[in-house]
């Protein structure tokens, strides 16, 4: 049980510190971010062209070079991705939302209680994802603040379990 109290302090640590440095360091963060999502669009456009190699479907070279190319460009230019972040986001939630309220009309028209419910978050959702593309700078940086207070709050948690394990 002492090892896991040890694995669990240095885990909370390792997540405090990283929280700490992305409040401290917001841009260089979101450049990190842009980065990252860029190694890993290049590995989806290596994964596509293998699969051009095992099944000769023209669409996965196409995909493999297109994703390769973006994927150097957001590598290289790591501010136009930083840039994308917001917009991502926003089109996720503009997907959901539309979604939910889809779901919300289904349900009306079934007369199931609270229909109604998923009606208004889809409303909700949608507004969210207009600001986020009306505001992308501060939008990027209120992600990566709420990414910093669940990594400050896991790690906080991480050490608290290892002081409450017992031994």
């Amino acid at each position: 049980m002492k090892s896991l109290r040890v694995n669990l302090w240095v885990t909370g640590g390792i997540l405090i510190l990283l929280g700490v440095l992305m409040m401290r360091y917001p841009i260089e963060a979101i450049m990190s971010a842009g980065m990252i999502l860029g190694f890993g669009i290049i590995a989806t456009g290596i994964n596509h062209i293998s699969g051009w190699y095992f099944f000769r479907l023209n669409r996965f070279l196409v995909m493999g070079f297109l994703d390769i190319i973006a994927g150097l460009i957001m590598v290289i230019q790591p501010g136009i991705s930083a840039f994308f972040i917001p917009f991502v986001i926003g089109l996720w939630f503009f997907s959901a939302g539309i979604s939910r309220m889809c779901a919300g009309f289904w349900l009306g028209g079934a007369e199931v209680p609270g229909w109604w419910m998923l009606l208004i978050s889809g409303i909700a959702m949608i507004a969210f994802a207009v600001l986020m593309c009306i505001s992308p700078l501060s939008s990027t940086f209120s992600v990566m603040m709420i990414l910093s207070g669940v990594l400050i709050a896991s790690g906080v948690l991480a050490v608290i379990e290892g002081f409450v394990i017992p031994q």
